[in-house]
């Protein structure tokens, strides 16, 4: 008896500590790689295969989805907070279409071509990157159908500059697609210090 109620005694003050933990915002100095992932509506036949793949597949739009206009579009979603990692707070970020076609997108191993910008010192700048692939196979489409969307984690990211963030789709050369603008604040070296890369074994083809 003695020993089932020390054992429950420890099981309740390690889940009051795991439950007592408090997400924090994320609070870094360096510029982020690129990370929001989708899985694809439609196969890419023109692709020549052996990209890595997502498990993110696109859902159906619903009223839950507070989208008020058509077309393609990117949402940042702050009355939707997540968690990123059990420790970091985040919010929701959408790709929605609302159009009458299947919308086909850029994609290099599921990787979308989506980067988080702030404004700074009257120009909008990025505090991601996306990284290269040295792999052929790495790059192909990804397609949406009418009426789906993906659904992405961001994180809430908190620093010394006070300032407003937004995300941007390329969707080709000089052709771009914005997200809604929200407040944030980030440190200086987000605009500028990559995150860096460690190449996984000689087939790895990202470096940076």
């Amino acid at each position: 008896m003695k020993q089932i109620t020390l054992t429950t005694t420890i099981f309740l003050l390690l889940c009051s500590k795991a439950f007592g933990q408090k997400k924090k915002d994320l609070n870094i100095d360096f510029m982020l790689r690129g990370h929001i992932y989708a899985k694809s509506s439609v196969k890419d036949t023109t692709a020549l295969g052996g990209f890595g793949d997502s498990d993110n597949l696109p859902k159906k739009i619903t009223g839950n989805l507070a989208l008020a206009t058509n077309g393609l579009i990117l949402k940042i979603d702050t009355a939707q907070t997540t968690k990123i990692n059990g420790k970091y707070n985040g919010y929701k970020l959408y790709i929605a279409n609302k159009t009458d076609t299947i919308v086909r997108l850029d994609a290099a191993d599921s990787r979308l071509n989506v980067v988080a910008e702030v404004f700074y010192k009257g120009k909008w700048k990025p505090i991601e990157y996306l990284p290269s692939s040295t792999c052929g196979n790495s790059y192909h489409n990804v397609y949406l159908k009418q009426d789906e969307y993906w659904e992405f984690d961001i994180p809430k990211f908190t620093g010394n500059i006070k300032t407003m963030l937004r995300y941007k789709l390329i969707l080709d050369k000089d052709k771009y697609l914005y997200s809604n603008e929200i407040l944030t604040s980030i440190n200086k070296g987000q605009l500028k210090n990559k995150e860096g890369y460690k190449p996984n074994g000689i087939m790895d083809p990202y470096s940076d």
